[in-house]
């Protein structure tokens, strides 16, 4: 795990101070997120007897909750969609390797990917269908946690050496 040091700013400090409390209370939702796919947190609602002429999802309550309470944390970015651009991410490829690749100065990366999801969900119904299927609300809190570990665990670099 030694990849995960940083150097510059604080941001052991910002893990643990500013983001510590809303990580671990989104963590409780990575083994609903494990192997979820798209029909397993929504269906389509089809009108009585499949006669409705507009089809909308209807959400998984467990999601929703998440949605919801990740909304209300200081992990959201309304100005996410910056970092994708000062990331250069613009594919789903690229998107995933971010957050693989994350460190821990890349937390506010980290917290434009979940952002974007949460946040579109909102008006683009199928946007938490889509991060569930690709596993992008999992990976971020799992990625999210491992910093929050390492940086619990004192393995931070020794600047005075």
């Amino acid at each position: 795990m030694g990849d995960l040091m940083y150097e510059g700013e604080n941001y052991a400090e910002l893990l643990t101070t500013k983001y510590a409390e809303d990580i671990l209370k989104l963590s409780r939702y990575i083994p609903y997120f494990e192997n979820k796919k798209g029909s397993d947190v929504a269906t389509k609602y089809e009108g009585e007897d499949g006669q409705a002429t507009l089809k909308f999802p209807v959400y998984d309550s467990t999601l929703l909750a998440f949605t919801k309470e990740a909304a209300e944390t200081s992990l959201m970015d309304s100005n996410y969609i910056y970092k994708y651009r000062q990331y250069h991410i613009s594919t789903e490829i690229a998107e995933k390797n971010a957050i693989k690749d994350a460190k821990l100065k890349d937390i506010d990366l980290l917290r434009a990917i979940l952002s974007r999801y949460v946040l579109e969900g909102r008006y683009k119904g199928p946007r938490w269908i889509e991060a569930a299927e690709r596993g992008i609300f999992r990976d971020v809190l799992v990625r999210l946690m491992e910093l929050y570990d390492f940086v619990k665990t004192d393995h931070r670099i020794d600047t005075n050496k």
